[in-house]
């Protein structure tokens, strides 16, 4: 008798036996985790580790031998949804060995991680069919061992239970990464759904040095002292001793610097003398991805690859569930991978399988976390930092935190005792040269005058320009944009945010570059968010930030008299009405709004020296956030972790605002995840709501955007003519 694990998909696709399914299964997760074995678990838990994944592959899909899904499965159509719930069968054969972690990776390879109390038959049984599967279990088990047990090499039915092993909550997360990645792979090979190209470059580290040296000698240079110390910068990066390196580091350069090829140049001489797989490149912010790999792919691509290749971007937080949008799911493979801080812990929190496939790829890793003091919420700090604490230790992975301001928030008691390893990548005596182009590069001034938005359009009319402004939310940011186009003219304000597609931010910042260029060009300016503070390589007059963060205002100075062109620039920081038409609040920044406001108070210098301040006082005021957090990944809560980790608390998801590409969604044609991230903006979903949009069918999670778009305003053109929009918020995504 021949045994089905899934139904043929499609006429020219025939369907996958039982046989198939499990041993393809295991043998890719056997796979995955042997090379995670190079860089984790090379201790006394790694037989433990390899038996607990062994046993779940094997039996993960064991109720699918019931003769009711069988028959389900020979039907020539498609089983969405078998008539016996398959996960609950291997469940009890694992609990009845006591083999509780098998059993819970089971129980969670298709619903995801929950909550880890009680593992026993009440916590991870199916109660609906318990009785069934035990009335029905021994014939499953008799199916498996004649089906599939002469076929494993090694026996592992017969040894006594697995020692519980020493795993922390993110190693249960890395383990069952295998289990979820090994399945779903196999599923979209065998509908085939997966990709032709399955074997990425590698990393090379030693050769794409090089390339990135000659890159770097490439460019156009001037013989002020600044190239020269940015050349010097990128010279120690690149040949530093690296072998010997801790495994998290930081690199504390002003603004201008280049620490977007020197850092880059640092972590790829340590994947070369450590035999390191792959280069994570975390941004804070979606628009400075595009610019990022630009310049990567420039400066990083050998002769014969292709660049999307050798370095993948990722914009978007969102996973693809559906099996036809697999192939749409970015699963970290490439051998340099850029995306965003909340991409990027937003998986590490993950109870979701389909997020977790790609945890695998992490171990063995060198990981640059480019503005480092912008990533996450204080909140959320203490665990993010415990987990890059253990993929340091437990991992092989190398850390380097990067910013033009940053917050020394690892010297905190809140974040351990952890500090003496911690060194800056950069010597004393060149970072002292670096800081020192820092001195009153700025002034910083408060304004005491509440603003309406007719009130900024006119005040920003009367300040030297050009001028930046940055707001704290997206809807904010849209309307002032537009009042400010009736005193400037539509000609003489950008605008500039998350509200743009990637394609007419890019748009916005060259035309912004160009007329940043003619020095006669003085009375316009940029209205945005705090897209443009990080990453963005602009100068301009003056600067003006609504009270946030004192770290967002000092990343906002660094786009202000960024090469020192200008002899007195200022820097103001603002209040808005928020009574007033058109402006929201972000939640988010309350704490640190209040905190930046006491430092004018007390006429307090703001500097970098700050920040560390700074950012104690708000982890302190949000400690019992972090506290429970931190107690619920330490008991394996995962379900909780990933509901409560949330770097943007507003629930948002894509909307595909390109008209072309809602065509070719609906007619069913060729998309890529690449299109999807290219072609769509981040919408809250109460704006969805309120404007009734059509989720994709195709693609679940992915709205259709059929409102108003303007390449001036965004996705916020057709917002902004809700007259009942909400005043409690646009996250900045």
């Amino acid at each position: 008798m021949t045994w089905l694990a899934r139904s043929s998909q499609q006429q020219d696709v025939p369907p996958e036996t039982y046989f198939e399914h499990v041993f393809r299964v295991l043998v890719r997760s056997r796979g995955y985790l042997r090379k995670i074995q190079r860089y984790a678990w090379r201790n006394k838990d790694a037989p433990v580790v390899r038996r607990i994944l062994a046993l779940a592959a094997e039996y993960h899909d064991l109720g699918k031998l019931d003769d009711l899904n069988q028959r389900a499965l020979a039907n020539t159509k498609k089983a969405e949804h078998l008539p016996m719930p398959h996960a609950d069968a291997g469940v009890a054969r694992l609990l009845s060995s006591q083999e509780n972690l098998a059993a819970f990776f089971v129980y969670a390879h298709h619903a995801g991680l929950p909550d880890y109390v009680d593992i026993d038959n009440k916590g991870l049984r199916n109660q609906r069919i318990q009785s069934e599967v035990d009335a029905r279990l021994e014939c499953y088990l008799s199916r498996h061992t004649e089906t599939v047990r002469p076929h494993i090499v090694d026996k592992i039915t017969g040894c006594p239970p697995s020692p519980p092993p020493n795993l922390k909550a993110a190693d249960a997360r890395l383990l069952f990464s295998c289990l979820t990645h090994a399945d779903h792979g196999d599923a979209a090979r065998a509908s085939g759904e997966e990709p032709s190209h399955i074997h990425p470059p590698k990393l090379r580290a030693a050769e794409r040095l090089e390339k990135l040296k000659s890159y770097v000698a490439s460019l156009p240079a001037d013989a002020t002292d600044r190239n020269r110390l940015r050349s010097d910068f990128f010279a120690v990066c690149a040949i530093q001793d690296t072998e010997n390196t801790p495994p998290i580091t930081y690199c504390d350069a002003p603004v201008g610097t280049g620490k977007t090829t020197a850092v880059m140049a640092h972590l790829l001489s340590t994947a070369a003398k450590q035999s390191l797989r792959r280069v994570f490149v975390i941004l804070p912010f979606t628009n400075i991805i595009t610019q990022s790999v630009k310049v990567y792919r420039e400066a990083l691509v050998l002769p014969g690859e292709r660049a999307e290749d050798v370095v993948a971007e990722i914009h978007h937080r969102v996973d693809f569930d559906a099996p036809a949008s697999r192939k749409l799911t970015a699963m970290w493979d490439a051998p340099v991978i850029v995306t965003t801080a909340v991409a990027f812990f937003e998986t590490l929190a993950s109870a979701t399988p389909s997020a977790l496939r790609r945890m695998q790829n992490l171990p063995g890793s060198a990981v640059f976390l480019d503005e480092a003091h912008a990533m996450l919420p204080a909140k959320l700090l203490p665990l993010a930092w415990e987990w890059i604490r253990h993929a340091a230790d437990a991992w092989s992975c190398h850390w380097i935190l990067a910013s033009g301001s940053l917050c020394h928030f690892w010297t905190l008691e809140e974040f351990g005792d952890n500090t003496a390893r911690l060194k800056n990548v950069i010597p004393a005596e060149l970072h002292q040269a670096l800081t020192s182009f820092e001195v009153s590069r700025v002034h910083h001034r408060y304004c005491s005058t509440t603003l309406t938005l007719d009130s900024l359009s006119s005040w920003l009319f009367s300040l030297d320009g050009p001028v930046l402004v940055v707001l704290n939310t997206v809807h904010t940011a849209a309307a002032a944009a537009r009042a400010a186009t009736g005193v400037f003219g539509e000609e003489n304000v950008l605008h500039l945010s998350t509200a743009l597609i990637p394609a007419d931010r890019e748009k916005t910042l060259e035309r912004v570059r160009v007329r940043l260029k003619d020095e006669r060009d003085t009375k316009w300016c940029l209205i945005a968010t705090s897209c443009v503070e990080a990453g963005v390589d602009l100068s301009f007059r003056t600067g003006v930030r609504e009270c946030a963060s004192l770290l967002s205002l000092l990343q906002l100075s660094g786009r202000v008299n960024r090469n020192s062109e200008f002899q007195d620039a200022t820097v103001w920081t603002i209040v808005l009405d928020a009574n007033s038409t058109g402006i929201t609040r972000n939640p988010s920044y309350d704490i640190s709004s209040r905190i930046l406001r006491d430092y004018f108070a007390d006429d307090r210098e703001i500097s970098p020296e700050l920040c560390t301040e700074a950012l104690k006082r708000e982890v302190r005021e949000t400690a019992s956030v972090s506290k429970e957090l931190t107690e619920k990944e330490g008991i394996f809560a995962f379900a909780t972790v990933e509901q409560k980790f949330r770097v943007i608390d507003d629930c948002s998801f894509p909307a595909v605002v390109d008209k072309a590409l809602i065509d070719r969604i609906q007619n069913y044609e060729t998309v890529t995840w690449r299109d999807i991230q290219n072609g769509s903006v981040q919408v809250r979903k109460k704006i969805l709501e309120k404007l009734a949009l059509q989720e994709s069918q195709r693609y679940p999670g992915v709205y259709l955007w059929t409102a108003e778009y303007s390449p001036f305003l965004g996705y916020m053109e057709g917002v902004l003519k809700l007259e009942d929009i909400d005043k409690d918020g646009c996250a900045i995504i």
